[in-house]
């Protein structure tokens, strides 16, 4: 399903309402199906949270869908369906104004460009708000938005940031590939 996304300049971010619980119920559920490798399953549920929301009003629930959507089809190893959807949700974060969101979004796009082994681009992706508003490379990292100064670099690749050493080490099996391979 390729959704393109239209907005106006003047668009109202909408209240929480009944629609988006179940939207972010929907995405949650998605989520934990990719996470178990039903990859289909979570597609299915993630087009039916799309149905359930106006793709022409910005706000940050749709910036997560569109987010969920990009990690699915990253997992799926689909990149350029993950890249259009990253993309997406980053251009909507950037419209409502969410700072940790627009990071993520960027470090999302940053993982595309390392797989496919456009290291520099990545590398550029990752530092565009620095210093001020960079994530920590640890996907189950809890923190928020960080400067650059808190952020430890990877000393093989240099090209992933931590914000501890207890996340550099919990990420290590996932980044240890890419780091040995420069990417």
């Amino acid at each position: 399903m390729d959704a393109t996304l239209t907005f106006s300049a003047d668009s109202p971010s909408p209240s929480s309402s009944p629609l988006d619980a179940e939207v972010s119920n929907l995405t949650l559920q998605a989520r934990q199906l990719d996470a178990r490798g039903c990859y289909y399953d979570a597609e299915r549920l993630l087009h039916k949270a799309m149905g359930l929301v106006d793709l022409n009003v910005p706000s940050s629930s749709l910036a997560n869908l569109l987010s969920g959507l990009g990690e699915l089809y990253f997992h799926m190893g689909n990149l350029d369906g993950a890249e259009e959807w990253f993309q997406k949700s980053l251009d909507v974060g950037v419209l409502v104004h969410n700072f940790k969101g627009i990071a993520a979004g960027r470090e999302n796009l940053a993982r595309v460009r390392r797989v496919r082994g456009e290291v520099l681009k990545a590398k550029a992706l990752k530092v565009l708000g620095a210093p001020d508003d960079m994530c920590c490379g640890s996907y189950s990292c809890a923190n928020g938005l960080l400067r650059t100064s808190d952020l430890r670099i990877c000393g093989g690749c240099k090209g992933a940031f931590y914000c501890s050493h207890n996340c550099q080490r919990e990420d290590w099996e996932r980044h240890k590939r890419r780091c040995r391979h420069g990417l």
